[in-house]
Order: structure tokens, then C-alpha cells, then sequence
């Protein structure tokens, strides 16, 4: 018992010193005021053309911030014109490069300097401790021109719960304006369910390509490949939707559309009834009755019932499909070429919008 007792004083005593001498390194950041902004440097004009969209980038450089102690540094790179703003990317190193086809886009589009156009966009940086709530600190702004240009348009693919999820059917969507990176679609979603109609976005009708769905765990729709996180909307609220996909942003909206119609004097109520429009998933069209024009060959198409949605013409033929017109929110009333029984269809998924009057 008494060796114990002094092995025990002894030990408690070696603990006593060991710890202190234990010295606990703590990272410190500076106070706020002591942060350093990162500097961005200059960039030369930019210059988008077919040739150089899809095989060129575009390298923004700067000198990093600084918050005191070593730590991981996220940084945002954001552009700026016609009082828009847009993200451009984010980078952990002292430099981000973007595509010319993805600038074009977000420049064109987001920015809404349009295509085949030049105009000077301001550039700038937000650096923050990354994975925390510590105040970030904002770079210097650099201008510099950039020239877009009109690409050729793209189409993505929308398999779904509403078309038997049958991929090689896939309903085709189209951007808004070439190299925008914008697509749009009226279509509609039912699937005879109770509550959730499923769907996913796609480069091609195949699985084997990129697709996207909706992750959790990030505030956007992006999904690694072959995910099985799928998009939905809530089928008690609608089933018609406007959906427009922003391939930059990896984003993706609604605008719920109650109905699809068209009014004309060719039924007894005169402009005062809409006829509905089915949506044709096999041929992704909006399909009307057969309709019988007679005196008045008059009619529009109508969103919602409502004469805020119409769309008429400005007598354009459409150029992407054979014998039909573009559709203008707002424009003039649409004429059936002569009296007789005609078809409307309806292609939702391009801008704009193209109606096909076939006689029968």
C-alpha cells in the first residue's frame, strides 16, 4: 500500500508537468477590417464565334485574398451589365476559366446584352472562408468587352413519368435564342398519378449521356449522371407548365399554365369561348378539335383564358418548321388561308412559339 501511494503521488506529480507543457496552437483570423481583397487582374476584349464557342475558354486571373491564417478560400467570379448580375463560376485557386460557349451564353442571355452584339461587362470577385459564415471581402471591378454571337440552336430531351418514361420518344426542347443556353417547353405532365409527376432533362434519348434530376443536397437541379433523383412537379397544383431550363446555371423554373386554348368566331359565342388544346406527348403537340371556318377565319391562341396570354402574328413564317407561323405574345389576329375545316397544331417547344394550320 505505501509503495502505491508514492507510485500514484508520482504519476499525478509527471502528469502535472506534462501538462504544462502542453501548448494548443489556435488559428486566429484577423479582425474584418484586417482582411485583404483579392485583386483581379485585367482581361483582354473577348471575341465569340462559331468557330471558337465550343473549343476556346476565357482565363480570369487575380492575386489571392488573404484572412489571416491559412484557410480554404472559395472564390466567386461574377460579371455584370444592363444593371444584371450573373455568376460566372467559383474556383479555390487564383484562377477560372469559362468556356466561350458558356460566357456567350450568360452574356447573351442573363446579362441581356442579346446576340451579335458588343458590350462592355464588368467583372469582379467574392472571396469567403469557405464552409463558413465569416464576412467575405470583395474584389476590384474590371471591364472589358465582350462580342457574342447567334450559335446554332441546341435542343435537350424530357423523359418522363408523363410519356411512359420511354427515352427514345423523349419530347424535344429548344434554346430561346442560339448559344443562350436557355431552353423552354410548354408541356403537359400528367400521368394519371395522385400527387407527383416525375420527369428528368437530357443531352440525347439516351441514358448513356448526360442527364440531370434534382439534388437535395445543392440548392440547384444539377445530378451527377445516372442519378436517380428525379425532377417533379406537384400534380395537385397543375399539370400544364412553362419550364425553362438554364443550362449555365444548371437551373430550372416553372410557370403554371391552367389552360391551352383557342378562340376565334368560328363557334356560336363569338371570341367569348376558348376551345381546349390537348398536349400530344408522342409528337410533342398541342393539338386543337377540328375546327370549321366559314365568314370570319380569325382566331388566337390563348394561355389561361386570358387576353394578357394571347398570342397572334406578325405574319412571319417560321423557318424551323415547314408551313408554319411564329406565334407573337400580343400580336395580330391569325387567319386561316381559306374557309374550310382545319387542325391547329401547336409546337410548344421552341421560341418562339409556331402554329401549323392543317386543312382537312
Amino acid at each position: 500500500m505505501k509503495y502505491t501511494k508514492y507510485i500514484t503521488m508520482l504519476v499525478a506529480s509527471v502528469l502535472v508537468l506534462v501538462s504544462c507543457d502542453i501548448q494548443i496552437e489556435k488559428a486566429y483570423l484577423n479582425p474584418a477590417s484586417g482582411f485583404e481583397a483579392p485583386v483581379l487582374l485585367s482581361q483582354a476584349p473577348v471575341v465569340i464565334n462559331e468557330d471558337n464557342n465550343k473549343t476556346e475558354s476565357v482565363t480570369f486571373n487575380w492575386s489571392g485574398a488573404s484572412f489571416g491564417p491559412a484557410v480554404q478560400i472559395e472564390y466567386a467570379l461574377y460579371a455584370t451589365a444592363n444593371s444584371q448580375t450573373a455568376l460566372l463560376g467559383t474556383s479555390f485557386t487564383n484562377s477560372l476559366s469559362v468556356t466561350k460557349s458558356d460566357l456567350n451564353g450568360v452574356v447573351a442571355n442573363d446579362l441581356g446584352v442579346g446576340v451579335n452584339a458588343t458590350a462592355s461587362i464588368s467583372a469582379y470577385l467574392v472571396a469567403k472562408v469557405y464552409g463558413t459564415n465569416v464576412e467575405s471581402v470583395t474584389s476590384n471591378s474590371v471591364a472589358f468587352d465582350v462580342t457574342t454571337f447567334a450559335a446554332a440552336l441546341r435542343a435537350l430531351y424530357m423523359p418522363g413519368n408523363y410519356q411512359a418514361w420511354k427515352i427514345e420518344q423523349a419530347p424535344e426542347f429548344w434554346e430561346t435564342d442560339g448559344g443562350t443556353n436557355v431552353y423552354k417547353i410548354l408541356v403537359d405532365l400528367e400521368d394519371g398519378s395522385d400527387q407527383y409527376s416525375y420527369f428528368k432533362v437530357t443531352v440525347a434519348r439516351n441514358w448513356s449521356d448526360l442527364n440531370w434530376g434534382y439534388n437535395f443536397l445543392t440548392p440547384s437541379w444539377y445530378c451527377p449522371e445516372q442519378s436517380d433523383s428525379n425532377l417533379s412537379v406537384d400534380l395537385t397544383e397543375g399539370n400544364i407548365y412553362i419550364l425553362t431550363v438554364n443550362r449555365g446555371k444548371m437551373t430550372i423554373d416553372k410557370k403554371l399554365v391552367n389552360k391551352v386554348g383557342i378562340i376565334g368566331a368560328f363557334d356560336e359565342s363569338g371570341w367569348s369561348t376558348d376551345l381546349d388544346m390537348v398536349y400530344d406527348e408522342v409528337n410533342n403537340l398541342w393539338v386543337s378539335p377540328a375546327i370549321t371556318f366559314s365568314g370570319d377565319k380569325n382566331f388566337l391562341i390563348r394561355l389561361n383564358d386570358s387576353w394578357d396570354d394571347k398570342y397572334g402574328t406578325n405574319n412571319e413564317a417560321s423557318s424551323s418548321v415547314t408551313g408554319g407561323v411564329n406565334l407573337v405574345k400580343g400580336g395580330g389576329d391569325i387567319n386561316v388561308p381559306s374557309a374550310g375545316t382545319y387542325i391547329m397544331k401547336l409546337h410548344g417547344n421552341r421560341t418562339p412559339f409556331v402554329l401549323v394550320m392543317e386543312k382537312q
